[in-house]
């Protein structure tokens, strides 16, 4: 599988996906600048998420509110993603966003975990012709394989996530991990992932210390010194 001009899989480099999340809303302004950073770190793609606060339960409503993404400036994250070398992506939760990332040229679409049983959603991606990167609740029963063109990345849905239990799906030739763990001083959950041969990871990235999911995330320092742990990690497999 590959994803933009990057292929995906075994004796492959470590598919690292800086995500945006909720942090990005306080940056909008320098957009251009927060993606220059994140290529500074080595990721080799970047992510938001493109919801509606209307999606959700009326109880998550106002807080989601406060951090969608502007849907005006999908092609301008895009294209500053390519300027800078990045890929890039975005977690999906209604048929528009998908027609966004297409009519774009977005890289890839993401699924979120708590869209797994989301039916509809599901056949509209599906449908896509972009390759397909879906997170999912490793704590639970897990069957291999699932959809085609299709990267499943383990996680454990909890943020933060503070001991998590890494799987390992040797027995699947590409899979991922997603991390919500709080990383002090090096990102252990993802070095553990890798050395079972995880292709992907995604990990939270944030850029200053009052973003509002930067409790399980890691700054810009951080998350290049994770890449560098991770380009170690590969040399020693």
């Amino acid at each position: 599988m590959k994803i933009g001009n990057r292929p995906i899989g075994h004796g492959e480099p470590t598919f690292i996906i800086a995500e945006l999340c909720s942090n990005v809303i306080r940056h909008l302004s320098d957009l251009e600048g927060v993606l220059r950073s994140v290529a500074s770190t080595g990721a080799m793609a970047a992510k938001i998420q493109l919801f509606k606060s209307s999606h959700f339960p009326e109880s998550e409503r106002s807080s989601k509110k406060l951090v969608e993404f502007p849907r005006s400036r999908v092609k301008e994250f895009i294209d500053l993603c390519h300027e800078n070398n990045l890929l890039a992506g975005a977690s999906v939760f209604d048929d528009d966003a998908i027609a966004l990332l297409e009519k774009h040229g977005a890289d890839y679409i993401k699924i979120a975990t708590r869209e797994d049983d989301n039916v509809d959603l599901w056949i509209r991606v599906l449908e896509s012709s972009l390759p397909k990167i879906a997170s999912f609740d490793c704590t639970k029963t897990l069957v291999f394989p699932f959809a085609a063109d299709t990267i499943y990345l383990a996680c454990i849905p909890q943020y933060p996530t503070i001991i998590p239990r890494i799987p390992d799906y040797s027995y699947v030739r590409e899979w991922g991990w997603s991390s919500h763990y709080i990383c002090k001083d090096r990102c252990l959950d993802v070095l553990i992932a890798v050395s079972r041969g995880a292709n992907v990871v995604e990990r939270h990235i944030a850029f200053s210390e009052t973003d509002f999911e930067a409790g399980w995330s890691s700054d810009v320092g951080e998350f290049r010194q994770m890449v560098q742990d991770i380009g170690k990690m590969e040399r020693m497999r």
